[in-house]
């Protein structure tokens, strides 16, 4: 498991309400360092998008894992992916099948979630993805 990445910017990394656990927009980080830049269907093939969401998922794993105790984790309830492309893309789904197929090998039935995903001009460090994930908790 990858160390979970710092934020980016003034915001926290995962904020924890009753039973939900946000955690914002994760980006496609391994030991500090952006592995995926640019955009998919245009510098980055749909496959590299794929990897760049596992790894983003990895993240997010992470996250949970720095701010949950053990059997506290219930099920993943949704996540938003956001995909750095041009105006033309459209297999944004295939991109964030990335981050929805290891999940659920991971957690089987407990990650089955409702998902979001949108394609964006540009996104921060120049990111190929950026996925956001609400967790349900003990």
């Amino acid at each position: 498991m990858p160390s979970a990445p710092t934020p980016v910017g003034a915001y926290s990394a995962t904020i924890r309400s009753k039973n939900l656990l946000y955690i914002s927009g994760q980006l496609p980080f391994k030991n500090s360092k952006l592995i995926y830049k640019g955009k998919i269907g245009q510098d980055l093939t749909i496959e590299e998008g794929y990897e760049a969401a596992k790894l983003c998922a990895l993240n997010i794993l992470s996250q949970m894992e720095n701010n949950l105790q053990e059997n506290t984790f219930k099920r993943i309830i949704k996540i938003e992916g956001f995909i750095n492309c041009n105006n033309s893309f459209e297999q944004h789904a295939k991109v964030l099948d990335g981050a929805s197929d290891l999940l659920s090998k991971l957690f089987f039935k407990k990650a089955e979630h409702v998902r979001t995903v949108v394609g964006c001009n540009s996104l921060p460090l120049n990111a190929a993805i950026e996925i956001t994930a609400l967790v349900e908790i003990y």
